[in-house]
């Protein structure tokens, strides 16, 4: 299951881009460098194995899993003709993070903005990306996304405050995996032999939807590194053994620069952090997340809850093995900074108290 990671080249090539429409700006006011790309997804059936158990039915994009990450430029636009050839399941697109001002029918929801895209049927998603940042996209129609439809979408910022501060960008997922189709998983949730409501716990966790994956890096080297977790249930805990970060970014928001050692991304959260790789290349390191074992009401047998990645200095060196940690103690980002430096509201005019009241359903279902 062992794989390897292609690294793009970040803040040069956006800041180039800024620079070169800065001067042609200047000769054409009506002129801009943003681009209009139009991609077909035949959303269909594949087979996959990412934790090495056993082939699953899970939902893959033009035949392939993982599915395809989506990246642009603030400016830019993508016309997503989308085809459903699951054939026994209908399904839709929701991009999480974007404020769809304008095109609530676009968001996905199947039922609540959108209707859904039956088999056989498509739709075409019209996507201006006018917010910079880390984000993601998957199906939103009947937990569906718990079977593959899901992956990361990054929005390059030229004129963004960490431009030039790192040479090159790695997007991370980290994700739970079930063995179960999602269709039995809500049979599992809403039934009355679960009158708690107890969520199905994940049988593994997964790093860019695999697990030993291996990230080679080059010494003295900075590194954006965008994490976004794009699983259904489980929150990780996640950490560099060997290094710090700088959180620089959550949730589509540059943030001041803030040091850490572990992260802790809960489902559908986002960090981008600036890591600067050891001057030498004596050895490799390896990244670990850990699922959050505090949310399970059941530790089911065989459960694989951690995952383990390598910073790959040197092919020819060992791969170690993760060290034990004695505590799981996050990063609190309640305290970042936001770069924009917006405040806070300090006066409230009015105020709502609503009582929500979670209880059973006439069958004894939560």
């Amino acid at each position: 299951m062992a794989q390897s990671l292609q690294l793009s080249t970040g803040s040069r090539l956006p800041g180039w881009r800024a620079a070169v429409a800065a001067a042609l700006l200047c000769f054409s006011p009506s002129f801009s460098l943003a681009e209009t790309t139009i991609k077909d997804f035949r959303v269909g059936w594949v087979l996959a194995n990412p934790d090495g158990a056993f082939n699953r039915p899970t939902i893959g994009v033009n035949g392939q899993w993982p599915i395809p990450q989506l990246t642009a430029t603030v400016g830019d636009r993508m016309v997503l003709n989308v085809h459903n050839d699951l054939g026994n399941a209908s399904t839709s697109l929701h991009f999480h993070g974007f404020f769809q001002n304008g095109t609530n029918h676009m968001d996905g929801a199947v039922g609540v903005t959108q209707c859904a895209i039956p088999p056989g049927g498509s739709f075409t998603y019209d996507i201006h990306f006018d917010q910079p940042g880390t984000y993601w996209y998957h199906s939103h129609s009947g937990g569906q996304y718990m079977d593959g439809l899901r992956g990361a979408i990054v929005v390059h910022d030229p004129t963004g405050p960490y431009e030039g501060q790192y040479d090159e960008e790695i997007v991370l997922s980290v994700s739970d995996w079930y063995h179960e189709l999602s269709v039995e998983l809500i049979d599992q949730l809403i039934n009355v032999e679960n009158p708690t409501g107890a969520e199905p716990v994940p049988q593994a966790a997964l790093i860019n939807d695999t697990q030993n994956l291996s990230i080679s890096v080059k010494p003295d080297t900075t590194y954006l590194i965008r994490f976004v977790n794009i699983g259904g249930f489980a929150a990780q805990y996640i950490w560099f053994e060997g290094h710090s970060m700088r959180v620089v970014e959550v949730d589509g928001v540059w943030t001041e620069p803030a040091d850490a050692d572990m992260l802790y991304i809960t489902p559908a959260q986002r960090y981008s952090v600036l890591l600067t790789t050891r001057s030498d290349a004596s050895e490799n390191f390896a990244i670990v997340s850990a699922m959050d074992e505090e949310l399970f009401d059941v530790i089911p047998k065989g459960q694989n809850s951690n995952v383990t990645a390598w910073l790959v200095y040197d092919a020819a060196k060992p791969l170690p093995e993760p060290q034990p940690v004695d505590e799981l103690e996050a990063f609190d980002d309640f305290d970042l900074v936001p770069v924009d430096g917006l405040p806070i509201f300090d006066h409230v005019d009015h105020s709502f108290s609503l009582e929500v009241q979670m209880d059973n359903l006439r069958d004894g279902a939560n």
